[in-house]
């Protein structure tokens, strides 16, 4: 059985697993990527006109997977610019959305960033309720990816 027939249909494809590849990796850092990459993927998803033109321009849920996954990753250098105070925010561009999908045009890639920036707001929000601290203690383990009821 392939891997993308093991998803379950409503359930995202981003898993936890994509963001260590040991348990030093464990960290609440690594964590916070997770869940923005799964909010990016959500907030794509549930935006129909967007997800139905990406779908018509070959982008599938796994593909989209590997670019919340792929995007997440590429923030971690900001988020820890940032909280070391070497630039005063994090900045999206549209050269990575560009350069993951070439073939969806100008116009679909500026309604991703758009939405990216919506998720990332959404996230920082999130975090302002949350205990976890995921970005003051970023090197801290992060229990959170051992817990299936905290990501299935």
């Amino acid at each position: 059985m392939s891997e993308a027939s093991d998803v379950i249909p409503n359930r995202s494809p981003i898993s936890p697993g994509h963001f260590f590849s040991n348990p030093a990796e464990k960290t609440k850092l690594n964590w916070f990527l997770f869940e923005y990459a799964r909010e990016l993927e959500c907030f794509i998803r549930h935006k129909k006109p967007l997800w139905n033109k990406l779908n018509k321009k070959g982008v599938n849920r796994q593909v989209l997977a590997g670019f919340c996954i792929h995007y997440a990753k590429l923030m971690k250098t900001q988020i820890l610019d940032r909280v070391s105070e070497r630039i005063q925010s994090v900045v999206m561009g549209y050269e990575e959305f560009d350069a993951y999908f070439p073939q969806i045009g100008a116009a679909l890639v500026d309604e991703l960033l758009t939405t990216a920036a919506q998720a990332w707001d959404s996230q920082i929000d999130g975090c302002v309720i949350c205990s976890a601290r995921c970005i003051t203690e970023k090197e801290e383990y992060a229990p959170m990816f051992d817990d299936p009821d905290h990501w299935k």
